[in-house]
């Protein structure tokens, strides 16, 4: 099974949950009328009427967010997502608020660096290096998110 055929289309997951939970629950969890079930369990391949199912909406606003420089916010969406299946999910990348000015983040940035520096010179495991560099990547996020929040009040 290759990476692509075992990820699931917003529309198949909605189809699978209306097979096994029924479209009524589906709908109720939502707050919407029975139909939209139906409709967000369509192939649009196959389909004339399209609506964009819950799962989609999420994942347009999520792009949004990342576009804005918030992709550690969406992120802990996603993590919070998580959490219905795996309740340690969250744990282990718990959110990080900005930090109050963009000087501040960018030392935290050079702080994380020359801890993936040292992890590199030391050798250690793999995945110690990898969650470093999640660090990392999750600094510089903030550190653009705060960037941008401070040049959206200048003008």
């Amino acid at each position: 099974m290759t990476k692509q055929s075992d990820r699931l289309q917003p529309w198949q997951v909605f189809h699978v949950a209306r097979k096994y939970l029924g479209a009524s629950t589906v709908a109720q969890i939502f707050n919407r009328q029975t139909r939209s079930a139906y409709d967000w369990a369509q192939d649009p391949a196959c389909t004339e009427v399209r609506c964009k199912s819950p799962l989609e909406l999420l994942h347009t606003m999520f792009e949004r967010m990342d576009a804005y420089g918030l992709g550690y916010a969406a992120k802990a969406g996603i993590r919070y997502l998580e959490t219905a299946i795996d309740p340690d999910a969250d744990e282990e990348g718990a959110i990080t608020l900005p930090l109050p000015t963009v000087m501040e983040e960018l030392l935290e940035d050079y702080r994380l660096l020359s801890v993936l520096q040292k992890a590199i010179e030391e050798g250690q495991d793999i995945e110690s290096v990898k969650e470093t560099v999640g660090a990392l990547n999750a600094a510089i996020d903030r550190t653009v998110a705060r960037y941008i929040k401070d040049m959206e009040k200048k003008q």
